[in-house]
């Protein structure tokens, strides 16, 4: 999708014919290392819709020209400067100006490809910001053991624009009972593997439950208090959740509210997808953590096997096996402002008869003591791929 950005310049060009030429081909080089489609625009409704304001500081003498712009027009307002006709000197009064309105901003100046890194990584967390609003997370009530407070809706809401959406486990267990599911691609998968025909397809009733609450209520995530399966109907929620996580639902277990939330955050953010962990073993000395839940999106691992439920014994989740390399372990808390993120070094995968089934030995270079002196409860959230200076810039576009 094309990014428009607002040419801001002296209303005479700096007597300078070539200025807005100069200006457009150097949004083409940024464009280009962008890998993004940037156009000149004064379309004010359109430019009102962006998730993020650029404007380009094209010469010196636009200070007024700004002025007359912004404020029709909610920041963080993002000021992109050449290096020639005094931008950055403009761009800098311009910016003066702002944070003396209390306003947020930033000057984005060197290099097309310099800038271009530092605008892909403000777009992303733009982009992120503006999907989250109007989401809807499907939530059936914490597990009794999550004593930690669950997440205030009312804060959500105000802080991110998610909204949670209340489901009865009754209404679950009504639509499990109808014994139906309709085949896709990760269900031919699964079926195809050959695990017991009889668990498979009790299984795979969890899973059409769950896929007809999610269309029912139009929900984004959804979270399944599981463990309420093992009695009377002696089955778990595992294959159901990592199904629905691999179609892009995020989908979360235990009924963990908060879980959701941070899976949800992290996934959208990094577009990637989420295995929701227990931290189960630390060797402080190390800096590694052994990391393992029964829950794991089926797109997630290159090979996985079927197994049982940890805890049970009952039903179907999935082992997987993952290859050595970067990976992110990451927590937030409902305020938008507290939250946990680190890049780690996936060493290698485990096999435990005495951890949940898709277990992982992680390295962690900043250290443990987060998991022992302030956690944010249980559960944490990992992806692939190191994404803590994404996270952190996350996190700071909410400040004050």
């Amino acid at each position: 999708m094309t990014k428009l950005v607002w040419l801001v310049k002296a209303p005479d060009d700096n007597r300078d014919p070539n200025l807005v030429r100069s200006c457009e081909d150097f949004l083409g080089e940024i464009e280009k290392s962008l890998g993004e489609s940037l156009t000149f625009s004064e379309n004010l409704e359109a430019f009102k819709q962006q998730s993020l304001r650029l404007f380009f500081i094209g010469s010196g003498g636009s200070e007024q020209v700004f002025k007359t712009i912004y404020e029709s027009v909610d920041g963080p307002y993002i000021l992109l400067t050449t290096r020639s006709h005094n931008s950055l000197a403009a761009s800098m009064e311009i910016l003066s100006y702002l944070n003396e309105q209390g306003e947020k901003g930033e000057i984005l100046h060197g290099s097309p490809d310099e800038i271009a890194n530092r605008l892909k990584l403000l777009l992303r967390v733009a982009d992120t910001r503006h999907r989250l609003v109007g989401m809807r997370l499907g939530v059936t009530g914490e597990s009794d053991w999550l004593i930690s407070r669950p997440v205030d809706e009312k804060m959500l809401l105000e802080r991110s624009g998610m909204e949670l959406v209340h489901i009865s486990m009754d209404e679950i267990i009504r639509e499990i009972d109808k014994k139906t599911y309709t085949d896709n691609k990760w269900t031919l998968e699964l079926k195809a593997k050959g695990y017991d025909r009889e668990e498979m397809e009790r299984a795979l009733e969890v899973y059409g439950a769950c896929r007809r609450i999610v269309d029912r209520y139009e929900l984004d995530g959804f979270t399944l208090r599981c463990f309420d399966l093992l009695e009377p109907h002696c089955i778990t929620g595992c294959l159901a959740l990592g199904i629905l996580n691999a179609e892009g639902i995020w989908a979360a277990c235990e009924g963990d509210s908060r879980s959701l939330v941070s899976m949800t955050v992290i996934g959208e953010l990094t577009r990637q997808p989420v295995f929701m962990v227990n931290p189960s073993r630390l060797y402080p000395g190390e800096n590694k953590v052994v990391f393992a839940h029964c829950i794991l999106p089926l797109n997630m691992a290159p090979e996985y096997r079927l197994t049982t439920h940890f805890e049970s014994g009952l039903g179907i989740s999935v082992a997987a096996d993952f290859e050595p390399g970067a990976c992110t372990v990451f927590k937030c808390k409902d305020d938008f402002e507290t939250f946990y993120a680190a890049d780690a070094k996936l060493l290698h995968s485990m096999h435990e008869s005495n951890l949940c089934r898709t277990q992982m030995e992680l390295m962690i270079p900043g250290g443990l003591d987060y998991f022992t002196t302030r956690p944010i409860a249980n559960h944490h959230m990992i992806v692939l791929g190191h994404h803590q200076a994404l996270v952190e810039e996350f996190f700071k576009s909410y400040e004050a």
